[in-house]
C-alpha cells in the first residue's frame, strides 16, 4: 500500500511538472479591418499555431498595440519596415504596404508570461468616392480592407 501512495504520488509530481512547463512553438497571427469610418485601428484577431484564440485587436500607428482574447490580453509592439504606397486618383485607389518586426511586450490572464517575436506583413487596400468625374479625396472611403498577417516564435508559461 505504502508503495503505491508513492508510485501516486511520483505520478502526480511528473504529471504536475509537464503542466508547469513552458510551451514554445510558432505562433500565427491575422488581423483584418473593414471600417470606412469611426475606429480604422480596431481589427478582427485570429490567433493559431501554438495556441487558438479569436477576438479584436487595437492597433494604432506609432503605439503599443492589444489583441483582446476571452483569455487574456496581449500587448505588442511594431517596428516597421520601408513602407510603399500608391495612389491612382482616376479610379480613386489607394494601397499602402509594409512589412517588419513584431514584438510580445506582455500578456495577461492565460498570457501572463507570454514572449515572442517575429515578423509581419500588411497591406491596406481603399477605395475613395468619385464625385463629378473626379476622387473625392477628402471623403470617407467607400471600401477599406487591411489585412495584417505575423507569425513567429511564442514561449508561453
Amino acid at each position: 500500500m505504502a508503495g503505491a501512495a508513492v508510485t501516486v504520488a511520483a505520478a502526480l509530481a511528473i504529471a504536475g511538472a509537464a503542466m508547469a512547463t513552458t510551451s514554445t512553438g510558432t505562433e500565427h497571427f491575422s488581423f483584418i479591418q473593414t471600417a470606412t469610418s469611426g475606429n480604422q485601428n480596431l481589427y478582427s484577431a485570429i490567433a493559431t499555431g501554438d495556441f487558438t484564440a479569436g477576438g479584436t485587436a487595437l492597433l494604432p500607428s506609432g503605439k503599443p498595440g492589444t489583441v483582446r482574447f476571452s483569455g487574456g490580453t496581449i500587448t505588442i509592439t511594431v517596428k516597421p519596415g520601408k513602407p510603399k504606397s500608391t495612389a491612382n486618383l482616376k479610379l480613386c485607389l489607394q494601397t499602402y504596404a509594409d512589412s517588419g518586426k513584431y514584438t510580445i511586450v506582455s500578456g495577461t490572464r492565460a498570457y501572463k508570461g507570454i514572449s515572442g517575436s517575429g515578423k509581419f506583413t500588411l497591406k491596406f487596400t481603399s477605395v475613395g468616392p468619385i464625385v463629378k468625374g473626379k476622387c473625392a479625396q477628402n471623403a470617407n472611403a467607400v471600401a477599406n480592407q487591411g489585412i495584417i498577417t505575423a507569425n513567429g516564435p511564442v514561449s508561453l508559461p
